[in-house]
């Protein structure tokens, strides 16, 4: 196991405690979920059927799983079959387990091409020498790239970034008409600023475009990432693919941003060579995708037409070419515990009192598109809706769990806390909500959610080596375990109302 800071009991152990500790430390102002059916159920939750799920569902044959692609359709079948088998009912009109909707992909081929070229003289007067860099380990496309195939010149720009509120101008007497746009990640080191999401790669783009730019070159670590528009063509690249760039400027990477941090002033570069960039991107139209939507009728003659949502986003990237992104963590391990919460809860002799609503959807990577269409066509009343829990990347990491919206929801956050506590899983840590995963549609429309991940950070994040064997399955157990309790809880107190908090 990879460094636990906790010491887990064996199953029968943990389980004896469970019971002395519901039975005698629960007060009688605390929830009461203390049968021992609740609790077989729990651990009914198993890390050996979460690494099953994780293993097909981050499989080659599913191929990164691209919101329209064959390999998604395989993945919604294979969570369908598994909530048929299990015993939940088809939620749309009760026949189907499937909310179909469209989407339009921009959709980048394989092959894309980022060379340097250097003039080199020779006998004969001069000569050019490429430099050819390799998609994947030295760049990948951005997912909203347009297509291009030219050879420019290359200015750097700083951050790429216009801020007037932080009196910050990247572009300020800065002429990049049709020249390709070398930016920083990140956003600049600026004393008392306010910075909201002029550092998003997306927010780069549109302000390069907006100043004329033929391209631009993001510099930090090449990811994978997909999208629904499309706008200026561009490329996350390398650290040291943009140190070869700034060859015969006098400055490195580090020596720009430690002078933009001293000076508190942008910082702008003409280069010396010029760059060929090539990418083919064809921006398709109405592409048949789906949620994949079951639930578990409650139990209580009212309640039952209440609703509890527990979801997680089934799609990742898809391919590009050869590369396959098996998106593990992200999220098949959020998708493998919704689909262990699920049978935990069927396994049930008697139901919860509100029903139970499990969605895996369609869409997040390229912008919550599948939780943005359900809560504009729910399937059950989003006013009687009580609550939603979202799982993102639940795979690694005994450091403990992050709730995004616990602060906005601090009474939702307590029920994790009180839980933790009894299946012993690290610490319950708390932010405020933000529009990062499929909680956000259902909190724009008033919906009390928050949304789980592991803070642990994995090197794999949108690359190829986001595959089953970098998981820990025995943290996908835990949290699921805690999810199922609090879900338990949710869906059986007597009235649910969370106090909202601004922040």
């Amino acid at each position: 196991m990879k460094n636990r800071k906790i010491v887990r009991l064996p199953g029968i152990v943990a389980y004896l405690l469970l019971i002395t500790f519901q039975v005698f430390g629960q007060g009688k102002n605390q929830i009461r979920n203390n049968n021992q059916s609740v609790l077989k159920a729990q651990f009914t939750i198993h890390a050996a059927n979460c690494e099953s799920y994780v293993e097909k569902l981050a499989s080659d044959e599913f191929a990164g799983r691209g919101t329209y692609t064959t390999g998604f359709y395989k993945t919604a079948n294979y969570i369908a079959r598994h909530f048929h088998e299990i015993g939940l009912q088809p939620a749309i009109n009760d026949t189907s387990y499937f909310q179909r909707f469209t989407v339009d992909p921009n959709v980048l081929a394989a092959h894309n091409i980022l060379e340097l070229k250097i003039p080199v003289s020779t006998k004969t007067g001069t000569d050019t020498l490429t430099l050819s860099y390799q998609e994947e380990k030295d760049f990948l496309p951005f997912g909203f790239s347009a297509s291009i195939d030219r050879t420019l010149p290359v200015v750097f720009a700083g951050y790429g970034i216009t801020s007037p509120k932080n009196n910050w101008d990247d572009y300020a007497n800065l002429d990049v008409k049709g020249k390709i746009v070398l930016v920083l990640g990140g956003r600049p080191q600026l004393k008392d600023a306010h910075w909201k999401y002029e550092s998003r790669s997306r927010n780069k783009a549109k302000n390069a475009r907006k100043h004329g730019a033929a391209a631009l070159l993001i510099i930090g670590s090449p990811i994978g990432t997909v999208s629904y528009r499309q706008s200026v063509p561009g490329m996350f690249i390398a650290k040291s693919v943009a140190e070869n760039l700034l060859k015969g400027s006098d400055f490195t990477i580090e020596q720009l941003t430690d002078t933009m941090n001293k000076t508190q002033q942008p910082l702008s570069l003409q280069l010396k060579f010029p760059i060929r960039i090539k990418i083919s991107a064809e921006h398709k139209k109405q592409q048949s995708t789906m949620n994949i939507v079951g639930y578990l009728p409650g139990s209580d003659p009212k309640l039952k037409n209440e609703y509890i949502v527990i979801g997680a986003h089934a799609d990742h990237l898809g391919q590009l070419g050869d590369l396959i992104f098996h998106g593990a963590n992200d999220n098949a391990s959020g998708t493998a515990t919704v689909m262990e919460i699920a049978r935990a809860f069927s396994s049930l002799p008697k139901k919860p009192r509100r029903s139970l609503v499990f969605i895996t959807f369609a869409g997040e990577e390229m912008g919550l598109l599948g939780s943005k269409y359900y809560t504009a066509h729910p399937i059950f009343p989003l006013k009687k809706t009580k609550a939603m829990i979202n799982l993102d990347m639940v795979g690694s990491g005994w450091e403990g769990v992050m709730i995004v919206g616990g602060f906005t929801f601090p009474e939702f956050a307590d029920l994790f806390n009180h839980h933790h506590e009894l299946i012993g899983y690290g610490n319950v840590l708390r932010r405020w909500t933000s529009n990062n995963s499929d909680h956000y549609p259902f909190h724009e429309h008033g919906v009390p959610s928050v949304f789980l991940y592991s803070p642990t950070s994995l090197p794999t994040y949108h690359t190829t080596g986001d595959k089953p064997e970098t998981l820990d399955p025995e943290v996908m157990e835990a949290i699921g375990r805690l999810v199922f309790r609090v879900a338990y809880d949710l869906a059986n107190q007597d009235q649910i109302h969370f106090k909202k908090v601004e922040q």
